[in-house]
């Protein structure tokens, strides 16, 4: 069942480019219709920026923000606040006007910061939920190199509930992942393109409102978490070497080697190439420079306050294995191998076309039904193609395939009947063929009658010829031409014996002669008509 990211079945043109995008290839499509594996999906957002159907959405909920307004709530909003809207201080302002006691993100992860300067080894960062969510459902073996510390998000949620009181809980940020990662811990969470639609929704004009701030206490370097190195900049010394990986594609290629480097690390990940910043809900007009930019001069117009100090919160954090583990054996891969035509390993392209990267990882798919054998598109084409060639191959009417002069195919009926003629004395008989006319041709001591239609193969690939055997219904033409022709003499004789015979009885009939003379003209005349039917 899709819970965060949701397919719009009207929409989907089975493109496979959702697939061919997936890090994962967390989704299914069965019976014409295409759906996210929420179980197996990252929640990197790759599909819904992809889609040139607009098929896929994540979970909208700003309505429930309305719900927390006219009484004291929380709100925690992440760093990449600042670089989002234009005007971050008045939106703040319009929150605090409804209730809400905001307070930055950063204050959390400053605390993790604290407990990530007491680890050791090579060491990954957990702030990013996506990290999380690849490492354990797909590297569970490299586990073991995740930071145990709780994300910056959740940080704070705990220091909130300390600090300010068990009130409700609310997060923004531009973040999806966020939502399946902090259900437990927050009320509401919300991606900054819910929060526009909510101000929206209300009408709210914004500049009806002064600027106002997020409540003490402030982090300190903290608040630069969002952008690339951001993290790294909270550590000091405390690592021997510190660097950052960005990009999920980057990632799994760091996560396939690690085991390979020693040394006291630490790695700075993030799905988003350019940090969170560049969150699959935050902004596409502005670049990320720009946004670099934003954030650095909105965090210096926040006014300097009391620092975090003395913070004692249990923020240890343990992971788990969630790999789907398939037990297929190789001869069941091999039969769905050998069903699509890749009978060897020669006919195993790794195209990717239908959106896995190789054809056994396809096969694999097939068999957990999250695909159809129709995707691979050199299976669909031989498909068709040999349907075709049945068609052309099996048909009654006589097909031939020219180029230069040379007959280089004949279908089954035309090897039939041409059998007698060599290829030489058939080309000279069609060579004159217009775009389509009737012709005659000698065999066996029978002239046949074809109608011929011609046409040109695209890109001068020779000429195709098609002769239907119309033999047969010309000369049932001709024979009702005889039987017309016979019953009109028929006609005659009669007429002409029953005038003889009305003159001798003239006196008797008077002018029923007349009358029946008329009746057999008419029927003669009819006869005579070329539409006639018999």
């Amino acid at each position: 069942m899709e819970k965060y990211i949701i397919s719009n079945q009207a929409n989907c043109k089975y493109c496979y480019k959702c697939l061919r995008n997936c890090p994962v290839k967390s989704i299914s499509f069965s019976d014409n219709i295409s759906k996210v594996i929420d179980s197996e999906c990252v929640l990197c957002g790759k599909c819904i920026e992809v889609c040139p159907q607009d098929a896929k959405k994540y979970l909208f909920e700003y309505e429930r923000l309305k719900y927390f307004f006219g009484k004291k709530f929380l709100v925690s909003v992440s760093p990449s606040f600042f670089s989002h809207f234009d005007e971050p201080f008045k939106v703040i302002s319009y929150l605090k006007k409804n209730g809400a006691i905001i307070s930055e993100t950063s204050i959390g992860a400053e605390l993790v910061s604290n407990e990530y300067k007491k680890l050791s080894g090579i060491k990954i960062s957990t702030a990013c939920p996506v990290v999380v969510d690849l490492v354990e459902k797909y590297y569970p073996e490299k586990i073991k190199y995740l930071s145990p510390v709780v994300s910056p998000a959740i940080a704070h949620a705990r220091f909130l509930k300390q600090y300010f009181g068990n009130y409700p809980l609310v997060f923004i940020s531009p973040c999806i992942a966020k939502k399946r990662e902090l259900e437990e811990e927050y009320d509401l969470v919300l991606t900054f393109e819910e929060l526009e639609k909510f101000l929206e929704s209300e009408k709210v004009d914004i500049f009806d409102f002064e600027d106002d701030f997020p409540q003490e206490p402030h982090p300190k370097l903290a608040r630069f978490y969002p952008i690339s190195g951001g993290i790294l900049k909270t550590l000091g010394e405390t690592f021997e070497q510190v660097f950052n990986v960005e990009g999920v594609k980057n990632i799994k290629d760091f996560l396939d080697r690690v085991d390979d480097i020693d040394g006291n690390y630490f790695v700075e990940m993030s799905a988003c190439i350019g940090g969170c910043i560049e969150g699959p809900a935050s902004r596409k007009d502005i670049s990320q420079l720009e946004k670099r930019i934003r954030l650095s001069q909105n965090i210096k117009k926040i006014p300097e306050g009391l620092a975090i100090e003395n913070v004692e919160l249990d923020l240890k954090r343990e992971f788990k294995d969630k790999k789907h583990y398939h037990n297929y054996t190789e001869q069941q891969i091999q039969e769905v191998l050998f069903s699509i035509g890749k009978t060897d390993k020669s006919k195993e392209l790794n195209c990717s076309a239908c959106g896995y990267d190789t054809c056994r990882e396809k096969a694999i798919a097939v068999l957990e039904k999250k695909a159809e054998k129709e995707m691979c598109i050199t299976y669909l084409i031989d498909k068709v193609s040999t349907v075709s060639n049945m068609v052309v191959e099996e048909t009654p009417n006589l097909i031939l395939i020219v180029k230069d002069g040379n007959i280089n195919y004949k279908n089954k009926a035309a090897r039939l009947t041409f059998m007698s003629l060599s290829n030489k004395k058939l080309w000279e008989i069609l060579k004159d063929v217009e775009q389509s006319e009737f012709k005659e041709i000698a065999l066996n001591n029978k002239n046949l009658k074809f109608f011929v239609k011609k046409f040109s193969l695209p890109e001068d690939s020779g000429e195709v010829f098609i002769l239907t055997d119309v033999t047969k219904e010309l000369e049932q033409e001709e024979r009702v031409k005889i039987i017309k022709k016979q019953t009109i003499e028929k006609i005659e004789e009669v007429l002409n014996k029953q005038m003889l015979l009305a003159q001798e009885i003239a006196s008797l009939l008077g002018e029923s002669i007349a009358e029946t003379k008329s009746h057999f003209t008419e029927f003669k005349r009819y006869m005579e008509e070329e539409n006639d039917y018999l």
